[in-house]
């Protein structure tokens, strides 16, 4: 038992020493060390922006969608019962899960409650508004569009599911492009962190040498740059959430004056609580993955060979 804890004391000592020795190198090259942040904080920051961008984007488009109704828009002269009666012909249609029909007072008496112009419309008189019958589609709607733009009562066929599915196209681009980038800042800031490492080492290029000819092993020598490397990535994910916070603090009250400006109630989604730890935990690797990278190639060319 007693040897037990005192290995583990021991084990915990040289980790101990070997954190604190990073940390004091990083504070005698303060201009080196903190490009090397400003660097990985940023290379952090663009993807995490470009991310949340996405979200809000996603969650605007749940709420901009509508149905895949379509409306068919009838002639002035077409008549309700018209109307009722082309609409009847579509019931019971292996395309159609459902046909109504929308009568010319349903349709200003809507747009009386839902538009500015509701003045403008009743000073006409009589009212404008033709007939409309709204299909909804029940699986393809390519041949059952086709067929309403066919009808010679038509005067306007009207489906959203177009524009919907450009939306959705767009937004796929926009995550696959979200997903390029992403790898390539995070190669950048883990090359930030091997170059700062790799300073480190060839300032103690002597120090090491000596330590390889008294027989200490890799993973010895490699601890210091490990926790090193741990450093400059925890302290630059603090730094990319810091602006991403600052940033949205500063264009949040813009953008949500820009988008209520159009009658939208739209909110920003709000950051899941797992986001900030999750965000430190993975600069933590990514540090330790290029100092792990610098110091492995190192130690790879200065390893003694025995004769």
């Amino acid at each position: 038992m007693n040897k037990s804890y005192s290995a583990f004391a021991a084990w915990r000592a040289q980790h101990a020493a070997a954190f604190r020795g990073s940390f004091a190198r990083l504070l005698r090259r303060p201009f080196s060390s903190l490009l090397s942040l400003g660097v990985m904080a940023i290379a952090l920051a663009l993807p995490l922006a470009l991310a949340w961008s996405m979200l809000q984007m996603n969650q605007l488009a749940s709420q901009v969608q509508t149905s895949r109704a379509i409306q068919v828009f009838f002639q002035p002269t077409v008549s309700v019962a018209q109307a009722n009666a082309i609409a009847g012909s579509f019931q019971g249609n292996a395309d159609v899960a459902a046909v109504t029909v929308k009568t010319p007072e349903q349709g200003l008496a809507e747009f009386k409650d839902s538009s500015a112009l509701a003045k403008a419309v009743a000073v006409l008189g009589e009212n404008p508004l033709p007939a409309v019958m709204i299909v909804t589609p029940r699986a393809d709607e390519t041949a059952l569009l086709t067929r309403l733009q066919a009808l010679p009562e038509a005067e306007y066929v009207q489906y959203d599911g177009l524009w919907q599915k450009r939306l959705d196209a767009w937004l796929a681009f926009g995550q696959r492009l979200l997903l390029l980038l992403a790898l390539l800042f995070v190669s950048g800031a883990v090359l930030a962190v091997a170059n700062n490492i790799r300073l480190d080492i060839a300032t103690r290029e002597q120090e090491i040498a000596v330590m390889q000819q008294l027989g200490a092993g890799d993973a010895y020598i490699r601890r210091p740059f490990l926790y090193a490397g741990a450093l400059l990535g925890f302290l630059a994910g603090a730094l990319a959430l810091g602006i991403l916070a600052a940033a949205a603090f500063a264009i949040t009250p813009e953008i949500l004056a820009l988008i209520g400006s159009y009658g939208s109630g739209f909110a920003f989604v709000p950051v899941p609580l797992w986001l900030p730890p999750a965000v430190l935990a993975a600069s933590m690797v990514l540090g330790v993955f290029g100092a792990r990278l610098a110091s492995g190639h190192y130690l790879r060319l200065t390893r003694p060979v025995d004769r």
